[in-house]
């Protein structure tokens, strides 16, 4: 029934973008943008599930179209697709109000409040692929209702979601404080939560060592599970060209026995623009590099499923090259490290490099 119900909910909402999008066709209101991310990765056969030799592989990681528009007073709409996978699909379809003086109200398919890496844009990545974290515990797009305001200093975010791949719902939060911001420095300080009901869904931590075209070696049980509580930690600073954030993220899901399984894991990411410039920054999110030029990179990435006894950690060191506001380029080395019961059992190298053009 739920899966039914946001199906038809994702239906409505493409069907009223497009008519907005049809209707102001020929209005300078109406912003389109886009990407185009092509990747090459080179990896250590540790990274493949089969095989004893090196691979290279290439891909389109992401290729998008966005539209924004203004169709009321007060109100906004977004539509993005993707178009890099087997199927076109759906990324944003949301409706925002800010009539209010306290909020600004989101409605539809949008990401939920959850942790300062996955609200950051794809687009303006410090590394290529997120955080070992990131990518399994932290929430990404879902189907709801989300409040946010706030001051200079201070922003909040509060929703309701409804997953799109089961019956599940969640409640998600985020708080973000900037205590400190003059001139070209400043620092920030995060916390978020997520409280999920699974209503007896399967649950299985499935993901990569940070190399996106290598196989899923970070694998947990596969469980029934009732709920999901998850919990993040954010910080970050900038002064004079260098950027260093860290986040730490824990979840402990029950399944339908009652019994618990407890994940938790962190980073810590350092880059420095040579030119000096920092990112932008914005309500609580880290944006995209301002000034062209090199930026040099590093990242020590945690995660373990405690349950399972399975630790994996990740070292990478990168270059960027910002052309412009359009192109970029790309170059990671990623060691990977795995442990069960805190004996390594494995240690691989990779090279992951992106060509990005945005518009």
């Amino acid at each position: 029934m739920m899966n039914h119900l946001i199906s038809k909910s994702g239906l409505i909402i493409f069907t009223i973008f497009c008519s907005l999008l049809s209707t102001h066709a020929l209005s300078d209101k109406i912003k389109v943008s886009g990407d185009l991310m092509l990747d090459h990765d080179i990896f250590d056969s540790g990274f493949l599930e089969e095989g004893n030799s090196s691979e290279k592989k290439s891909e389109i990681r992401r290729a998008g179209l966005s539209f924004k528009t203004e169709f009321m007073d007060d109100w906004q709409a977004k539509l993005k697709i993707d178009f890099s996978g087997d199927n076109i699909e759906l990324k944003d379809a949301y409706m925002k109000y800010k009539g209010l003086s306290w909020a600004d109200i989101v409605i539809g398919k949008q990401k939920e409040g959850f942790g300062l890496e996955k609200l950051s844009s794809s687009r303006n990545a410090i590394m290529i692929e997120r955080s070992l974290v990131t990518s399994a515990l932290a929430p990404g797009r879902s189907f709801g209702i989300n409040l946010s305001g706030g001051e200079t200093k201070f922003n909040w975010q509060l929703g309701y979601f409804q997953p799109e791949e089961d019956s599940s719902t969640a409640i998600t939060g985020r708080f973000a404080w900037l205590p400190w911001r003059e001139k070209d420095e400043l620092v920030h300080i995060g916390l978020a939560f997520s409280e999920r009901d699974l209503d007896g869904n399967e649950f299985r931590i499935n993901e990569k060592m940070e190399v996106h075209t290598a196989d899923s070696f970070i694998e947990g049980n596969t469980i029934f599970a009732n709920k999901e509580s998850l919990q993040g930690v954010e910080f970050l600073w900038q002064k004079s060209g260098f950027t260093a954030l860290s986040e730490w993220q824990q979840a402990t899901v029950t399944d339908t026995d009652n019994v618990e399984y407890d994940y938790k894991g962190g980073y810590v990411q350092v880059s420095y623009q040579l030119s000096g410039g920092n990112r932008k920054y914005k309500n609580g999110e880290l944006g995209k590099v301002i000034h062209s030029g090199w930026e040099l990179t590093s990242r020590y990435s945690y995660f373990e499923l405690v349950e399972e006894g399975h630790e994996v950690e990740t070292y990478a060191i990168g270059v960027n090259y910002t052309v412009n506001d359009r192109l970029k380029f790309m170059v990671d080395y990623i060691k990977a490290e795995q442990f069960e019961e805190s004996i390594k059992f494995s240690a691989d190298n990779a090279i992951s490099f992106r060509a990005q053009y945005t518009f």
